[in-house]
Formats: C-alpha cells, structure tokens, sequence
C-alpha cells in the first residue's frame, strides 16, 4: 500500500512538469467574468436572484453587525429595546440593498501577460467602470497557484490556488479568505 502511494505521487508529479506551462500561461491570459464568490461567509452566484441572496448575508451577519454598529449583544442576555429594533430595521434595509448591488453588478478580472491583473465593476445598466484596482500577479504552472501582490509589490494580497483552468473557465480558492471564486472567460480586445 505504502508502494501505491509513492508510486501515485511520482506520476502525479511527472503529469504536474508534463503540462505545456505555456498553454496553461495563454490561457489564464484575457478578461474573467466572476460567475460564484463569497459575500461576508455565503457562497453567492451573481447570475441568480440577487435579492435572496443578499437576505441570507444579511441573516448570516446581522448578530455581528448589532454588536459591531449598535453595541447590542443578544447572547448576553440585553433585552431588546425600541430603539435597537428600529436600528435593526434600517440597518438590514440598507445592507441588503448594499449587497444586492453588490452581488447584481458584474465584476471582472483581466489578466495581462506583462502579470498585470486589472480588476473593476462593470454597471450593466450605463455600463460606467467603477473600483478599478491594479495589481501584479505571478503564475506559478507548476503548483497552479497564483501569487497576487499589492500595488507596487510590497506583499502578498492573495494566494490563489487555481483548481481549475480551461479556456473558458477558472476556479480559484483563496484560502486567506476560504473562499472559491468560478470564473468565465469572456470577448475582450484591447484598443
């Protein structure tokens, strides 16, 4: 048995180094559209009904947010009071709206070969860039891990495992934040 391992790892790694790195670079190359990623600890998909979803951020977070924003920890044994439920209501009012938005605004990655990684918000309605950020990246085939760096690369930011790369799909874990984001490779040219 101890044989089967050994001999499992040896393939697993000869498969790893066999891998034309230069196909896996070319296709991690051009614009990404993030399909699943986390909100605040929920899983969401940006494709489905973004309302529900934000609901169930909201049920997920609002414990923390009342002792965070208010000061009102329920495990304690406080008693509700007028005031804080009042809060409660226009804080899940605008958190949910915030999330909604949130989730229903596509978000896009574009990956350059001089390992620029340009990521924005695209409002499909007017179609206006909005949070464009700038970062550095280092593919690393062999590991199928991606190394994303601060502006001016001073440390590290992510440390992306790539659990799959095809020409028209990504899925990343991002273990900082125990997250797996799905990706889709979406049209894009550059003037």
């Amino acid at each position: 048995m101890k044989y089967f391992f050994v001999v499992a790892g040896y393939l697993f790694a000869f498969e790893l180094c066999a891998q034309d790195t230069t196909a896996l670079k070319a296709a991690l190359l051009g614009r990404w559209e993030v399909l699943e990623c986390s909100e605040q600890g929920i899983q969401v998909n940006k494709k489905q009904d973004a309302k529900s979803q934000a609901s169930e951020v909201y049920q997920h977070i609002k414990e923390q947010r009342a002792i965070l924003y208010y000061g009102f920890n329920e495990a304690s044994g406080e008693r509700r009071t007028r005031n804080f439920e009042r809060w409660q209501e226009r804080d899940s009012t605008q958190e949910v709206d915030r999330v909604i938005q949130a989730i229903a605004m596509p978000y896009y990655a574009v990956f350059f070969a001089d390992s620029t990684l340009a990521v924005y918000n695209k409002d499909s309605l007017s179609n206006i860039i909005q949070f464009p950020e700038s970062r550095r990246y280092i593919f690393s085939p062999g590991t199928m891990s991606i190394d994303i760096t601060l502006p001016g690369g001073y440390g590290i930011q992510w440390q992306a495992q790539v659990l799959e790369l095809t020409a028209d799909r990504l899925i990343l874990f991002l273990p900082e934040e125990a997250e797996v984001v799905v990706l889709a490779k979406r049209n894009f040219s550059l003037p």
